[in-house]
């Protein structure tokens, strides 16, 4: 009697298959997303064994380039005009 309670009627064509939209809108990552975080990463890890003013210095880098790597991977906004040509 559970199998009857949520059972999509074919007739009336269902939701969109979720793993084809996530198909459609998968990108690629950039390399220049890869290669800042791979460098904040190595930053952070030369830090352990350095003085304390290059320590302070390559933590400062590290955050810069997660944010660049951030503002790389944000999404950008759609205008008006590329929303009506999906139609």
């Amino acid at each position: 009697m559970l199998g009857l309670i949520s059972t999509p009627d074919p007739r009336y064509g269902g939701a969109p298959d979720p793993d084809e939209e996530r198909e459609r809108r998968w990108e690629p990552i950039n390399w220049r997303i890869s290669v800042s975080m791979t460098l904040s990463l190595l930053c952070l890890i030369v830090s352990g064994t350095t003085p304390v003013a290059v320590t302070v210095l390559l933590h400062v880098s590290a955050i810069g380039l997660c944010v660049y790597a951030m503002r790389l991977a944000w999404p950008t906004r759609r205008s008006p005009d590329e929303d009506d040509q999906d139609l």
